[in-house]
Order: C-alpha cells, then sequence, then structure tokens
C-alpha cells in the first residue's frame, strides 16, 4: 500500500459524525476551517494531517484507530491464536460508546 485510503477514513468520519448527530459545520468550526473543507474530508477529496484527524477523533470521542484500522496490513504473528480476551477486545473497538455500554451491562449481569 502506498498511500492511506482517504475516501474510506473520510466515509468513517461521516459516519461517526453522524450517529453522533454532529454537524460539518460544529467540526469545521473546532477545526478552524470551512464546513466545506469537513465535507471534502468525508468525500475523501481532501486529506487531513494527523493532527486534523487527532482533532476529529477527540471532537467524535474515538480514537484515530476508528478511522485508519482498516488501513493495517501487517500481521505480527499469523500463527499465534488468539485469546478469547483478545477477541473481544477486537469485537469491541469499533463500537460506539453507547454499545459498549451495553455489552458492559450485559457482563454485569453474568
Amino acid at each position: 500500500m502506498d498511500t492511506l485510503d482517504f475516501k474510506a477514513i473520510g466515509a468513517k468520519i461521516k459516519e461517526r459524525r453522524i450517529h453522533q448527530h454532529i454537524t460539518q459545520e460544529a467540526i469545521a468550526n473546532y477545526l478552524d476551517v470551512n464546513a466545506s473543507h469537513v465535507s471534502n474530508i468525508e468525500c475523501g477529496r481532501a486529506k487531513p494531517s494527523l493532527s486534523a484527524l487527532i482533532k476529529i477523533a477527540n471532537f467524535l470521542e474515538c480514537s484515530v484507530d476508528y478511522f485508519i484500522g482498516g488501513e493495517y496490513t501487517f500481521n505480527a504473528d499469523k500463527k499465534k491464536e488468539k485469546s478469547l480476551d483478545d477477541e473481544i477486545v477486537d469485537k469491541l473497538r469499533y463500537c460506539d460508546s453507547e454499545k459498549k455500554h451495553k455489552v458492559l451491562k450485559m457482563i454485569d449481569l453474568l
């Protein structure tokens, strides 16, 4: 892979923004840019800097990994079996806070 898939990253930003009921204008104001720039990021026409991506993640209350996690291509140890704990963490990694709270409540019921 030579470059990041900014279209996919932008789609994840848009997905998270909509889920959080946040407007492009709100993110634009936080980043001190035009709303059209946020739209261009979401459509993959503009490439956000690392610092902008971090600010967006903070504003949308998620990790940068939520946006770029699909870009990883390495597998440190293909033969290593994942523990059940690792599998659970992997499943929860991309869930939003609401889903994580629901899972936590279910665990507490066990």
